[in-house]
């Protein structure tokens, strides 16, 4: 008589493959974006729109003044700037059944997943805002043959040379030369943001110092990819890209006070459990954030758009 062998197919296991409740993690990008914004807060109950302040300067006095005679007074000229916030937000929903028989703890998952969601919402509103910039120049040094061209240490001096005349002020302080071996000094600076597709053509400008080379590793970015002369680039995937044939690659150069963005109070996440989110036989959890917010350029002679495309 054969044996009788009770198997899986008489007795299936509870989970017939092996479930790792290890999550896997995420690609998370760089955000960078508003790095370097002036930060500001508009108050509860004082309405939507913020206003920034600033006064252009006073004509010089270059005229000598006759003996016993005053000049006439100049007056303060203000020039107010104004944000309209907006409210940005989003929600998951999850249902009792995806709670009770999930291995996952999914609202936990959906609250890290939404963190990141809002860091990159204002990351991308933000870019735009930089990218729409009214000073733009094109690369030309290059020779791709594409209009604009590659980056090139001409391309960048002259970005750089632009900023100055327009009396921008550079936002990353000088690192002085140290004594470790084959590190280099590197120059006070404004930043720039571009895409890893540009890596290849930034290392192949005149001068290009990587990070490894600086002379000290004190204040440098987590995303920062190296320098050349007066700018220091990072790299991010969530800069901007054209849809353009070929695609054209804006790298905001940024000077001290180019832009601003303005929120009212923190960030409000809401959760709403079982017993609470508006079912009334408790069916499904919500989970959200919510947040007034408005970016802008503050000064379109401090941020300018150097557009490139990729080298041949």
């Amino acid at each position: 008589m054969p044996d009788v062998i009770t198997s899986s197919t008489q007795v299936p296991a509870g989970l017939d493959t092996y479930y790792d409740r290890v999550i896997l993690r995420s690609a998370t990008p760089k955000l960078v974006h508003l790095k370097w914004a002036q930060h500001a807060t508009l108050d509860k109950n004082n309405g939507s729109i913020y206003k920034w302040h600033r006064y252009d300067d006073l004509t010089n006095a270059t005229v000598p003044l006759p003996e016993g005679t005053d000049p006439d007074a100049q007056g303060l000229t203000n020039v107010s700037l104004t944000a309209q916030l907006a409210w940005y937000g989003t929600y998951v929903k999850v249902t009792d059944v995806v709670d009770l028989t999930n291995q996952d703890p999914v609202l936990t998952i959906a609250a890290d997943k939404l963190g990141r969601n809002e860091g990159k919402t204002f990351d991308t509103l933000a870019r735009d805002i930089l990218a729409s910039t009214a000073s733009v120049i094109n690369a030309s040094g290059g020779d791709n043959g594409n209009t604009p061209t590659e980056i090139t240490r001409t391309d960048i001096d002259t970005v750089v040379s632009t900023l100055l005349d327009n009396d921008a002020e550079f936002v990353a302080p000088m690192i002085k030369a140290g004594t470790g071996q084959g590190t280099l000094p590197v120059r006070a600076a404004f930043w720039g943001i571009m895409k890893a597709t540009i890596i290849k053509d930034l290392e192949s400008c005149t001068g290009f110092t990587g990070v490894s080379g600086y002379s000290a590793q004190g204040g440098v970015e987590d995303s920062e990819w190296g320098a050349v002369g007066n700018v220091r680039f990072l790299q991010a995937s969530n800069a901007k890209a054209t849809t353009d044939n070929p695609v054209q690659y804006p790298i905001p150069i940024i000077a001290k006070d180019a832009y601003g963005d303005v929120k009212i109070g923190a960030t409000k996440n809401v959760v709403h459990g079982f017993d609470s989110a508006g079912s009334p036989l408790n069916r499904y959890a919500t989970s959200g954030w919510i947040c007034p917010w408005a970016c802008r350029i503050l000064n379109d002679l401090f941020v300018i758009n150097l557009n490139v495309t990729e080298g041949s």
